[in-house]
């Protein structure tokens, strides 16, 4: 079999350890939105309110960044959870041109009832393995990322909230 047959192989006992680890990515990321979706909520609007929860004032380009996501994909998400009530928007006192973003109180709830659902969910679903394999598999993961975001997805600064 070609590396190009292995790599294109549709069963994942079969796949290679990167093409395995890059489709289960993909399958747990939409698993994700559809368990996210449940309520009212989007990946993207739960990292909102789950990122200014941890640090709240960010300007919109500032909080982007931190979700590793465009300006302008924000603006919608902002826009929503700002009419739902769940975040406002305050020019800054220093630069008025800059924006920036808080979560309200109504954000607040939303996000701790939305976000301990949304872990029970995946604590019951996950599979859970044993302390001594854990570390190999987060050894193998951090090492995954070192080598293909080059530190731009460093755990605090993106999606640690979510």
């Amino acid at each position: 079999m070609t590396a190009a047959e292995t790599y294109f192989e549709a069963r994942p006992e079969r796949m290679p350890l990167g093409k395995l680890l890059s489709w289960t990515g993909q399958c747990l990321g939409r698993y994700y939105q559809r368990t996210v979706s449940a309520h009212g909520l989007t990946s993207t609007s739960i990292g909102v309110l789950g990122v200014l929860a941890h640090r709240d004032g960010l300007s919109h380009r500032e909080l982007a960044g931190r979700l590793g996501v465009t300006p302008a994909t924000l603006t919608p998400v902002v826009d929503v959870l700002e009419d739902a009530g769940e975040l406002r928007r305050d020019r800054d006192r220093a630069d008025r041109r800059i924006v920036r973003l808080f979560i309200t109180q109504a954000g607040r709830d939303r996000l701790v009832t939305a976000f301990a659902e949304v872990a029970a969910t995946f604590r019951d679903r996950m599979p859970h393995p044993p302390p001594e394999e854990e570390l190999v598999i987060r050894r193998y993961l951090l090492g995954v990322l070192a080598a293909v975001t080059e530190g731009e997805c460093d755990e605090t600064e993106t999606r640690g909230d979510q």
